[in-house]
């Protein structure tokens, strides 16, 4: 049998090859393609033989210079978008070797279109990837889980951070020198932890390039192998220094507003505002400067920062005259805030006593009801550090703190009344015991009491235990509620709407039924026209035409209701 020739086996290879290839004449026109040039362009050998390969060529110029360097050269290699079936683009390989036989010339192709597309899709990946990275205003970073070194980050970590991307891929750890030294045992050990978990979710504080302190919340997320073991740590890191210090503002705010409710005593008023006013404004010396009478003012609290020693015996508080101070004189008559940067640079700030030593200062009006009472006195021996930050803090603070002092000054008031009301009642009960030591003396003790009863410029009741009925009221009584002795009598409490709140009267009655006295008891009651009267009020249990009822004294709290007034 006899062996194919090699013209017959280079056939068969041809015929049977898996790339393209193709004979070119020195026109670069096909005169021979295998089956495999027939399915790459998408036409049959006729429609492959005679024409110029060139045609297939998106970019005619692209052609016309690999085929220069071809017959230049006789030998080239690259790669070249084509038009299949007259319209789709075909990626392909190819290598060309001129001059095989004399004016003949041989390009093998190889089709690339599916790779290109995937390379071509993973460019425009990495392409938004690295746009995203670019432009958003976190940290975006990669660490290797077994070293901890960073792989990758983008600019935000120099906007953030102060120090370049360069430096940290030249030093791949050196991010943990940005760790503050008080967070930064805690914060490796859970970054050692996450690389064995795959999650890291930590606020904390790190220290700038420019030694600034800022807060950072740091999120990390795992990067598994096929056999789901860790790699990779990526994640992102949010400045939130700004909440952060809301967050603290907030809270401080908050303890300072629930402190000043605690106690109602004014020195315990003014110790706390000042403890809860240097949380939020750092200062040198802090006062509480109100109106006393006419136009002296009186530092009715004081701190310093750092606390004075105090001297043996009692220190008088600040006072002088505003009218002295044409500074002074200036704010209280315009009743604003104001901030001074530089006390210097301030015309006649020496004449505001007391504050001559301070450089910054900054003061927030009191106004509670719509009353001025006063205002906030921040000062600094540091020029120039107080900023309209600090202002608004001092003012948010002035808020609960005007109520506060406010507050105080009812609860001085109230204790005040309380005290001579407690003398009369002490006196009635002492009148009421000696007229009940003796049965013969009752008579007259009835009319001593009437008469006790009808004159007293103090309102009084009598209402029945059980149903608040009322059985008698005496002028005063009349002129302070606006009803009349006829109108009144026969009618209850609840009837007539006197008690704003029911619930008081309850707790009134328990007390009364347990044995107590009544003292004092601060409460609003409802006169004729509506008005809500704050009362101090006073009752106890007695004998009344053979029924319990109950003798009550209430007396206005007057600043209480000029305030409400005004």
């Amino acid at each position: 049998m006899l062996s194919p020739s090699p013209s017959a086996k280079f056939t068969s290879v041809v015929e049977n090859a898996l790339d393209a290839i193709l004979i070119l004449d020195d026109q670069a026109i096909c005169r021979e393609a295998n089956p495999a040039a027939e399915s790459l362009f998408g036409a049959g050998r006729s429609a492959l033989i005679g024409r110029p390969i060139g045609h297939f060529y998106k970019s005619s110029d692209q052609f016309r210079e690999s085929w220069q360097t071809l017959l230049n050269h006789k030998f080239q290699q690259g790669d070249a978008e084509l038009i299949k079936d007259g319209f789709s683009s075909l990626f392909v390989e190819y290598t060309a070797k001129a001059d095989c036989l004399p004016g003949q010339h041989v390009m093998i192709l190889r089709d690339v279109t599916e790779r290109r597309r995937v390379q071509m899709s993973l460019l425009e990946s990495e392409e938004r990837f690295q746009q995203m990275a670019n432009n958003i205003q976190e940290i975006f970073w990669m660490i290797g889980a077994e070293t901890k070194k960073a792989l990758f980050v983008n600019p935000a970590y120099e906007t953030i951070t102060g120090r370049s991307c360069d430096s940290l891929y030249e030093n791949p750890t050196s991010y943990e020198e940005l760790i503050h030294a008080e967070d930064r045992v805690h914060l490796l050990s859970k970054l050692d932890e996450a690389t064995r978990t795959g999650h890291f979710n930590e606020r904390f504080r790190i220290v700038s390039g420019q030694g600034e302190v800022r807060c950072v919340w740091v999120r990390g997320f795992p990067v598994r192998d096929a056999e789901g073991k860790i790699r990779r740590l990526v994640g992102t890191a949010l400045e939130i220094t700004a909440q952060k210090q809301a967050e603290e503002e907030a809270e401080a705010l908050r303890k300072a507003t629930l402190s000043l409710t605690q106690d109602l005593r004014m020195d315990f008023i003014m110790e706390t505002l000042l403890k809860s006013l240097e949380e939020l404004v750092p200062y040198t010396c802090a006062r509480v400067l109100v109106p006393e009478s006419g136009p002296h003012m009186l530092a009715l609290g004081e701190r310093t920062c750092p606390e004075q020693p105090k001297k043996p015996g009692t220190r008088s508080p600040l006072t002088f005259v505003a009218e002295e101070s044409t500074f002074f004189h200036r704010i209280l008559t315009e009743q604003k805030s104001i901030l001074i940067g530089d006390t210097n640079t301030e015309e006649k700030w020496h004449t505001f006593k007391g504050h001559k030593q301070l450089r910054s200062w900054l003061s927030a009006p009191l106004v509670a009801s719509g009353q001025y009472l006063g205002c906030l006195s921040v000062g600094h021996t540091e020029p120039n550090l107080y900023t309209h930050e600090h202002l608004r803090r001092a003012e948010l603070l002035a808020i609960p703190a005007a109520a506060a002092i406010q507050n105080a000054r009812l609860y001085e008031t109230a204790c005040i009344y309380g005290e001579t009301l407690e003398s009369r009642i002490a006196q009635l009960k002492r009148t009421e015991t000696a007229l009940a030591r003796s049965e013969d003396s009752r008579k007259s003790f009835e009319e001593k009491f009437e008469r006790v009863f009808e004159s007293c410029p103090l309102p009084f009741s009598i209402t029945t235990l059980k149903e608040g009925r009322f059985v008698d009221v005496n002028a005063a009584f009349e002129h302070r509620y606006g009803y009349s002795r006829n109108e009144i009598l026969g009618r209850t409490v609840q009837e007539l709407r006197i008690w704003e709140d029911p619930t008081d009267r309850g707790l009134m009655l328990a007390r009364l039924n347990q044995g107590a006295t009544i003292r004092n008891m601060m409460a609003r009651l409802r006169t004729k026209s509506g008005q809500i009267k704050l009362t101090a009020y006073s009752a106890s249990k007695i004998q009344f035409e053979g029924e319990t009822c109950i003798l009550a004294i209430s007396e206005d709290v007057h600043q209480y209701d000029s305030e409400k007034s005004n």
